[in-house]
């Protein structure tokens, strides 16, 4: 009997969070704060800005473009709400990306996970170790955008 192949995890299964992963976020005691973008908070230290791309569906591809691993300290978490992926981004990086990419820059204020998993509107999906985050490129990342569109587009003209 063949032993089957285990298939790698991609950005692009956290997209669909199963119920009861669903439920804790929604009603459980998640927790999120508001702080102004750059300001450490209980996980990043240092300073920080964000890249939001819409939908997440879009953002978890780029990121599957990137090869980025899904447990490498990188700060990713989700938007439920909003259905955006917000990726923290070196300080001074962040730029207005192609259309649905939004910078997050300081003098902007943004919802973040607190504590281990965030809540509904802030929920990690990659948490970075204390001290230990490992920001994306903004610019790499806006790249993997256009490229997870293009291979989108010809997947599309495929069927």
């Amino acid at each position: 009997m063949a032993i089957p192949e285990k298939t790698p995890r991609r950005w692009a299964d956290f997209l669909n969070p199963d119920d009861e992963t669903l439920d804790r976020l929604r009603y459980g005691r998640g927790a999120t704060s508001l702080v102004a973008v750059g300001a450490p908070w209980d996980t990043v230290g240092g300073q920080w800005e964000a890249l939001a791309i819409a939908p997440l569906e879009r953002g978890l591809a780029a990121l599957d473009v990137l090869d980025l691993p899904l447990d490498g300290e990188h700060p990713v978490f989700a938007d439920h709400s909003r259905n955006e992926l917000i990726v923290l981004v070196p300080a001074g990086t962040a730029t207005e990306g192609p259309q649905g990419v939004r910078a997050l820059t300081p003098g902007t204020y943004l919802v973040v996970p607190h504590g281990p998993a965030g809540g509904f509107v802030a929920a990690w999906l990659s948490r970075p170790t204390r001290g230990g985050a490992r920001y994306v490129d903004s610019a790499r990342l806006c790249e993997a955008v256009l490229v997870a569109e293009a291979r989108r587009g010809e997947h599309a003209r495929a069927c």
